[in-house]
């Protein structure tokens, strides 16, 4: 069963209307879902042939039109069609050219494929917004891209224009959820905006806008972390500060669905009711259920019913479950699922037996239909079947201590399980690697298995460079897209490069 905060009584549940259209000035900050109905402005293509249709080219009326008359209408016309196939063909060579030129080489990069940085992306947000530390990124099926934010971590500087009495022109806290297009247009922007706690001297930065109440329907989380826009239009969210042992479901515009679990429960890996600092999500459409890496407080992954939010299984490190009973793995036999684990200080090339904190991310290779973890601090992956059954592992850079070198990974090109891209917010680098995990079990894998095939990115301030690159995602045209933590603050945007 799940808590009394359940499925919002009324709430949809099918996806809503999609818009890719920026957003000009939302107004003031507020809880509530800012939606757009903007309508989609015709093309000049669209216009060219409605006007040449207008003009009756082929009407040829009794008694009007002589067939030399219709002839040469029709030759006019054709060279009408002929001009526009050029000027839309022309105009797509020109843009993919454009992106191209515009992007540059990613530092460090080797192998393949290779990525370039558009330095253009995004573009400027409104209403004199910045972003914070990027907890979670998301790209849905319509290639808009989901950044989940943290107002609460921008400093006294950052929000000048927000403090009492106002130091400078710049900035204001942008709302935690932000969906931007492709070409880096703000589209859409919802959530509230929480403990605001930084000020400079003699001013003040209110945690929460007077006229922004606290939620009633639900219990938003302390510090954002993990975003998933689902394939039905639905978005998901979590968070990983403490007290953070609910899983919130909205419509993409904002409007709440229902929530998994209450906040500040007891974290235990064998509760079904709650998680416990949740990293991030993955939902399987067709078998409508949503995996979450759980995660910052528990060591598991655990999979709940996506339209009900009741839970259906959980498993550990190898594939242990509460009640598997003893398993023999390269440690030797290890007992079942426990509640709880010790906390573990990693030493190089000695990674405990169960997930370390956090099992930072989760997602599903398209062809195999397998699962694929980040056991993070472990310098490792793990891969199961969706019922758990543990298929192999990958270690990488295991002299890399806390906080580890497997933060994120991304199948490439999306739909497909040619490459992983997986991201080392550690190092500042993201790593491609083929999809062939170890199916031994012990303390590393096997140099054959998963073999690194390309690599980019360096630690830095420039555009393409990372300064703890911290999630990522990928669209259906092959860029990547990443999002940054502690003071890097930012997303960017890398395009294959041929």
């Amino acid at each position: 069963m799940m808590h009394a905060l359940g499925t919002k009584s009324g709430a949809p549940e099918a996806p809503l209307p999609v818009t890719s259209e920026p957003i000009a000035s939302f107004g003031g900050p507020e809880r509530q879902a800012r939606s757009l109905s903007l309508g989609r402005v015709s093309s000049a293509g669209e216009n060219l042939a409605a006007s040449s249709r207008g003009g009756g080219g082929f009407r040829l009326a009794s008694g009007e039109a002589t067939l030399s008359t219709f002839r040469a209408k029709l030759t006019t016309s054709l060279a009408l069609c002929g001009v526009l196939v050029a000027a839309v063909v022309f105009a797509s060579t020109a843009r993919t050219s454009a992106s191209q030129a515009a992007a540059y080489l990613a530092p460090g990069s080797f192998g393949s494929p290779h990525f370039g940085v558009d330095p253009q992306w995004p573009h400027e947000l409104p209403n004199n917004w910045i972003i914070g530390q990027v907890g979670g990124l998301s790209v849905d099926k319509w290639n808009d891209i989901w950044v989940y934010q943290r107002p609460e971590s921008d400093t006294a500087d950052e929000l000048w224009a927000a403090q009492s009495p106002q130091v400078a022109g710049c900035c204001i806290a942008a709302p935690p959820v932000l969906e931007f297009n492709s070409r880096g247009d703000l589209i859409n922007a919802w959530g509230p905006v929480e403990n605001i706690t930084y000020g400079a001297a003699g001013t003040t930065v209110p945690g929460r806008n007077p006229n922004d109440p606290e939620p009633t329907a639900y219990q938003y989380v302390k510090v954002e972390h993990g975003i998933f826009a689902d394939d039905k239009g639905f978005v998901w969210i979590t968070g990983n500060g403490t007290g953070d042992t609910q899983i919130l479901k909205f419509t993409r515009q904002g409007q709440f669905v229902m929530q998994i679990g209450k906040a500040n429960a007891t974290c235990s890996n064998l509760d079904q009711l709650d998680i416990c600092k949740g990293a991030q999500f993955y939902v399987d459409t067709p078998a409508n259920e949503l995996y979450v890496a759980d995660g910052y407080g528990n060591h598991r992954v655990v999979v709940f019913n996506a339209t009900t939010g009741k839970f259906k299984r959980a498993w550990g490190a190898f594939g242990v479950t509460a009640t598997s009973g003893a398993t023999t793995t390269g440690y030797g036999v290890i007992p079942p699922l426990a509640a709880t684990y010790p906390a573990t200080t990693y030493t190089p090339g000695n990674a405990p037996s169960y997930f370390n904190n956090p099992v930072h991310c989760i997602t599903k290779d398209p062809v195999t239909g397998y699962i694929w973890v980040c056991d993070r601090v472990n310098d490792r992956l793990q891969v199961f079947k969706p019922g758990g059954a543990y298929v192999g592992q990958c270690y990488f850079a295991q002299s890399t201590l806390s906080p580890g070198s497997v933060w994120d990974l991304k199948f490439w090109p999306k739909g497909t399980d040619r490459v992983i891209l997986m991201t080392d917010g550690t190092n500042q680098v993201v790593r491609e690697i083929l999809p062939r995990p170890d199916p031994s079990s012990g303390k590393t894998s096997r140099p054959q298995y998963c073999p690194l095939v390309g690599q980019f990115g360096h630690n830095g301030r420039n555009a393409g460079f990372f300064h703890w690159v911290h999630v990522a995602d990928i669209d259906s045209q092959g860029n990547y897209y990443e999002g940054e933590v502690d003071t890097g603050k930012r997303v960017q945007k890398f395009v294959p490069m041929r």
